[in-house]
């Protein structure tokens, strides 16, 4: 029993050092956002030669009446900012309209568009580089940073990413 103390509290230690004052969550609800699915996707081009790219997506449901002042994500490649759309799930019945592979229609939103109960897309943005926060562990990863009013930097860890249908372009 002494021994499995032990390791709860060196557990403990260890996740307090790890993430600092960065209040870390490890479900896919918080009192800010619900994440409701994270995905790859990769796009074909419809030109010929050129290179197929792939972005990651974060689908969440913004659960606070305060606006968030912005995203990022915390993955293998560093600390990206990411864009803010409000997102529409595309019905059944619409989705002859669209090519396959593609279930959201998207919007651009941001500051105080954003509103308790919106659907919101983030998607990190390659090619920009911002320095991580002192307040941020640099060994947190495959985590979202972002923050309300004038919090401190809250984190969302996301667990599972999957894989969508490639996109062809026309």
């Amino acid at each position: 029993m002494k021994k499995l103390t032990g390791i709860a509290v060196l557990l403990l230690v260890l996740s307090t050092v790890t993430f600092g004052k960065v209040k870390h969550s490890r479900k896919s609800t918080s009192e800010h956002m619900k994440l409701v699915e994270a995905f790859t996707q990769r796009t074909l081009p419809g030109i010929p030669g050129a290179q197929p790219t792939t972005q990651t997506h974060f689908i969440i449901v913004w659960l606070d009446s305060k606006y968030p002042k912005s995203f990022f994500w915390r993955g293998e490649n560093g600390f990206l900012n990411c864009n803010i759309e409000r997102a529409h799930k595309i019905s059944k019945k619409e989705q002859g309209k669209f090519p396959p592979g593609i279930e959201y229609m998207t919007e651009v939103a941001g500051g105080d568009q954003i509103h308790k109960g919106d659907t919101l897309q983030l998607t990190p943005v390659t090619g920009g580089r911002f320095p991580v926060p002192k307040e941020i562990s640099k060994t947190a990863k495959n985590t979202i940073f972002y923050r309300v009013g004038e919090s401190k930097w809250l984190g969302f860890s996301v667990n599972a990413i999957g894989k969508k249908t490639d996109i062809a372009m026309p």
